[in-house]
């Protein structure tokens, strides 16, 4: 296993977590705006969630193969969007799962459930899973 930088390591992780408030912002913002077209109806924050967060990963994965990792894909963004795109969708199932459980069995806001409880939670199988995965560095041959 390849040795891992702890200043590049917590480098990357910053720079993840940025991207991730900048797209978190707008994930957030696109599933309050259309929940609030959908009348807020309860039976469609699911399809509120879906939203936001697709618009969220799309955003994320440009802004953190590009800046975070400087991934340079050289013929592979078609495999890197869709390996980026399968970390996003556990993560956006382990969302659904936090936001809408504690919103349907315990009545939390879905603002606070989505903040305070999914957010760490996907924050870290998401870095860890590009990390390791989706923008992983092959060892340089010497």
């Amino acid at each position: 296993m390849a040795k891992i930088e702890m200043p590049r390591l917590v480098r990357e992780m910053v720079k993840f977590g940025m991207v991730g408030g900048i797209s978190l912002a707008l994930d957030t913002t696109l599933m309050n705006v259309s929940h609030h077209f959908m009348h807020n109806a309860a039976g469609l924050l699911p399809v509120a969630v879906a939203i936001g967060y697709a618009c969220g990963t799309v955003n994320g994965y440009f802004m953190n193969s590009r800046w975070t990792f400087r991934y340079q894909t050289k013929g592979q963004e078609t495999k890197k969007l869709l390996q980026f795109a399968t970390v996003s969708g556990v993560g956006f199932l382990l969302t659904e799962l936090i936001v809408v459980s504690l919103f349907y069995k315990f009545g939390l806001n879905k603002n606070i459930g989505k903040l305070a409880f999914a957010t760490p939670v996907v924050f870290f199988w998401n870095f860890s899973a590009n990390k390791l995965w989706t923008f992983r560095r092959h060892p340089s041959p010497e």
